[in-house]
């Protein structure tokens, strides 16, 4: 008897292990500075292009990846980028990193959406570059240590 309910304690026990997946927001931050130091400031397309992940590669072709970056930088580039905020995406494995990034004149606001978990490592899916701080909302933290790159 004590076996009927067997599958419905398996189903209930599945469904409460879909939003429990680890994030480690310091490696996903790094992976995220490496990624803007590369493509946004040093303007390293192709090393840059090799640092997303497989399916930022299936959305944007290299030569589409090189345009892209150019058009969010249509007068200057960062000389630097920190990392300083980031927020979990329940039951994804993705987080997005807040970065801002700046030179003598411009300011620069980008959010990365990273995919992977604590386990696996980040890799940046998608990036966005905003004209002002991205909104705050309920989820979104503060990194222990900002992490920037160095000019």
């Amino acid at each position: 008897m004590g076996y009927r309910f067997l599958p419905l304690a398996l189903v209930i026990g599945l469904m409460g292990c879909k939003g429990s997946i680890d994030h480690d927001e310091i490696s996903a931050a790094k992976s995220a500075a490496k990624f803007a130091q590369v493509a946004f400031v040093k303007r390293d397309f192709e090393n840059g292009y090799a640092l997303l992940a497989d399916s930022g590669k299936r959305y944007v072709s290299h030569e589409k990846f090189q345009e892209t970056i150019s058009r969010l930088h249509p007068k200057a580039f960062p000389v630097s980028v920190t990392a300083s905020e980031y927020e979990p995406m329940p039951g994804e494995k993705a987080i997005h990193i807040y970065l801002a990034g700046e030179n003598s004149g411009e300011r620069f606001y980008y959010r990365l959406t990273m995919e992977g978990a604590a386990g696996t490592g980040y890799k940046v899916a998608r990036f966005y570059r905003g004209s002002e701080p991205y909104p705050g909302s309920g989820s979104r933290q503060k990194l222990k240590e900002p992490l920037t790159t160095k000019p």
